[in-house]
Order: structure tokens, then C-alpha cells, then sequence
């Protein structure tokens, strides 16, 4: 049984961590602002704004305020500044299950796909796949998604399912959800980290990937046995993923070939991820992915 983090309030603070890429001190500070209009409060990581190399600061740094803001009572949850390069250096630097100890709200999405699965597997903690402070929440949210977000975060439940385009392959599966940025999860294969898939909904979304790379990186997973057990799979809206041509049938036709061995069911075009309205996603809840309706459906609260 996973553990969920504490509801968030109106007033609670939230801490700011920059576990992988170098942050805009501007686009920071204007999702920061965001933050405070909606009633929180902010504190940012003592590095969240270093610079080494392409990255916000050395690994050990970047750990250690994510560890900081874990054990720190006065934060209530903490949201991801960007994404980019440099989550899954920080890996091996975390004690994973003493984590469940002080369970809290952990947001990001893209690169934050390897904190983000590996504190479901290994320290048992429902976390949240979606927006970021210095992208969308600087950027910013639609009402659709911003309200969605908040009621999740604070009541446990948000929209209660959201709708999708495309069914590769019908059916319907019910397990707990998973996945994220599908060119980062590759890099976990023949890692300790490699994502346990077993009974999953394996939701998958990437950026700027042509359809033979998505060919390339879903053939690496199901050569690696990743795609065997599942409950189903449902994509992302993969906007930028479709070549040259811009056809979104070729993308979907490796779909279709990568999974026509598989009888649970395939969906593609839900609103989370990149180059969307990106709807915030609770992993490790369980859900019910309804192809024939074109539907993922939340079946319980996100947080205590």
C-alpha cells in the first residue's frame, strides 16, 4: 500500500527545488509570484539558482536540498522549478524508503520522471506528474488544468477522469499509474531503477521525438520484458513526435505494431505532458483506463 502526502492548504508552504537543469532566475521568480497569488507560500531551495555546468548546481547540492525540504515540518509540499537534464544523478544519493517516513507532495514532470517513479517503487509514495514552476506555472495554466491541479493537491480529487483522442487497441484495465517522459524511462533499463510495470497503467508522453525514435525507445522497452504484464498504456498527445511530414497516422501505425501482440488496452491523446494543457497525474493511484469511452478515471484520493 502506497502512502499518501498530506492535503495541501491555503497558506501551506510551498518549497521549491531545482533537482535537475539550470533555472531562469526571471521565469523562477514570475511561477514563484503565481504561487503566492493563489495563496501559498514559497521557499526556495538554499541552490535552486546555482549554475554548474549545464545543471542547477552539483549533485550532491541538488540532493541535498530535495532532502532538506523532505525532513523541514514548514514545508508542505515541493514542486520542481524545471526539468531538463540531471534528476537521475541524484538517485543513487537519496536514501529511497526513509523518504515514506515524511511523505509530502512532490510535482514535476519530463527529466522529474525518474524522481517521480522511483519514489513510488522504492520509497512507496504517491507523487504527481505534471506542471513545473519556471514552465507552466510562469507561463502559465489554463483555468481548466490550474483548477484540476489545485483541487487534486487539496481535496485528493480533481477532474474525475480525463478524455482522450485515439484507441490504438479497446478494451478496459484497471491498476496503479505510472510512467512519464518515454526517452527518460528508457534510461532506467539494466539500472536498480528500472520501472517495475507489472499490473500497470503505463502512461507515456514525450517531445520533439520522431516516430522511428518512438519505434526505437518502445521496442527497447519490450524487448526488456516492460510491456509484457501491463493493464494498459495510454500516450500522451505527442504533438511534436510526428516527423517530417507531420502525419499523425505514422506515429500511430508503430503504435499499433508495437502492441499488436498485447490484448489490454492501448489509448492516445490525453491532455498531460509536454506541448499541452499538461493535466496533473497522481502516480501510484489506481485507475481505470476505458478505451471504448475514451476515458482515464481517478479511482481514489491522491492524498490523505
Amino acid at each position: 500500500m502506497l502512502r499518501k502526502p498530506p492535503h495541501l492548504r491555503v497558506g501551506d508552504v510551498i518549497g521549491v527545488a531545482s533537482p535537475a537543469a539550470a533555472v531562469s532566475e526571471e521565469k523562477l521568480h514570475r511561477g514563484c509570484s503565481v504561487l503566492e497569488q493563489l495563496g501559498f507560500g514559497v521557499r526556495l531551495g538554499d541552490h535552486v539558482l546555482d549554475r554548474h555546468r549545464y545543471l542547477a548546481g552539483t549533485d550532491q547540492d541538488r540532493a541535498a536540498d530535495l532532502i532538506a525540504m523532505v525532513h523541514d515540518p514548514s514545508v508542505r509540499a515541493i514542486f520542481c522549478s524545471r526539468a531538463g537534464y540531471g534528476s537521475g544523478r541524484l538517485l543513487p544519493l537519496l536514501d529511497l524508503p526513509t523518504l515514506s517516513l515524511t511523505p509530502k507532495i512532490f510535482l514535476g514532470f519530463s527529466d522529474v520522471t525518474l524522481l517521480l517513479n522511483a519514489f513510488v517503487q522504492y520509497a512507496g509514495l504517491v507523487c504527481f506528474h505534471g506542471p513545473v514552476v519556471a514552465g507552466e506555472f510562469a507561463d502559465g495554466l489554463t483555468p481548466r488544468s490550474r483548477a484540476h491541479l489545485l483541487n487534486l493537491l487539496t481535496t485528493g480529487f480533481g477532474e474525475p477522469s480525463l478524455t482522450f483522442s485515439t484507441t490504438p487497441r479497446a478494451g478496459i484495465g484497471e491498476g496503479r499509474l505510472i510512467g512519464g517522459c518515454l526517452s527518460v524511462l528508457v534510461t532506467t533499463l539494466g539500472t536498480p531503477f528500472a520501472l517495475d510495470t507489472k499490473d500497470a497503467i503505463l502512461f507515456i508522453e514525450d517531445i520533439g521525438e520522431k516516430p522511428y525514435r518512438i519505434d526505437r525507445m518502445l521496442t527497447q522497452l519490450k524487448q526488456a520484458g516492460k510491456l509484457d504484464s501491463l493493464a494498459g498504456v495510454i500516450f500522451g498527445e505527442m504533438k511534436s513526435c510526428r516527423g517530417e511530414t507531420n502525419d499523425p497516422s505514422l506515429l500511430l501505425s508503430v503504435i499499433d505494431d508495437l502492441f499488436a501482440g498485447y490484448d489490454y488496452p492501448v489509448g492516445f491523446g490525453l491532455p498531460a505532458g509536454h506541448e499541452g494543457e499538461n493535466f496533473t497525474l497522481p502516480l501510484g493511484t489506481q485507475v481505470r483506463l476505458d478505451t471504448r469511452l475514451h476515458t482515464l478515471t481517478f479511482l481514489e484520493s491522491a492524498v490523505e
